[in-house]
């Protein structure tokens, strides 16, 4: 199933003039019906009155240009606390942020980081753990998440 590229457009230019970005968009079908999980964020966090007030937004958009066809529910989330950072967007919007990474291989004699994502290279990231910087190739990369609490893979 694929979410058509209008409906992505309009998800996404509705979050973003609302002060939030779009991390995901995934249709599934669940019991029969359609449900349409949009996770949205924004630098201070989104609140759950956030998200509902962003749901209501895009439910009246989407049911005003007739986007979808049948019946559907809209879920707008929080990437929570512990999201998992693959694609290059994702790794952009945690710069600063505090994440954990495995790998598949040692890198300096490591395998595991935690530490603030301090940038993005042409295929790798930079992460400062203790007070020193490694850049770890994202080949390399077994799993990625923020590391708000503490998670395992």
């Amino acid at each position: 199933m694929k979410v058509s590229d209008k409906l992505k457009e309009i998800i996404a230019s509705t979050a973003e003039s609302e002060g939030y970005a779009v991390l995901e968009i995934t249709p599934r079908r669940e019991g029969g019906r359609l449900v349409l999980r949009v996770i949205a964020d924004n630098e201070g966090g989104i609140t759950i009155d956030e998200c509902a007030t962003l749901n209501n937004k895009l439910s009246e958009l989407m049911d005003k240009e007739n986007l979808m066809d049948g019946p559907y529910v809209l879920e707008v989330s929080s990437p929570g606390l512990d999201k998992k950072l693959e694609t290059d967007s994702d790794f952009r919007w945690a710069l600063g942020k505090k994440i954990k990474v495995t790998t598949y291989t040692p890198v300096d004699g490591d395998k595991v980081f935690s530490g603030v994502l301090l940038g993005l290279g042409d295929g790798t990231i930079v992460i400062e753990e203790n007070g020193v910087s490694v850049e770890i190739s994202r080949e390399k990369i077994a799993g990625a998440r923020l590391n708000e609490i503490d998670a395992d893979f």
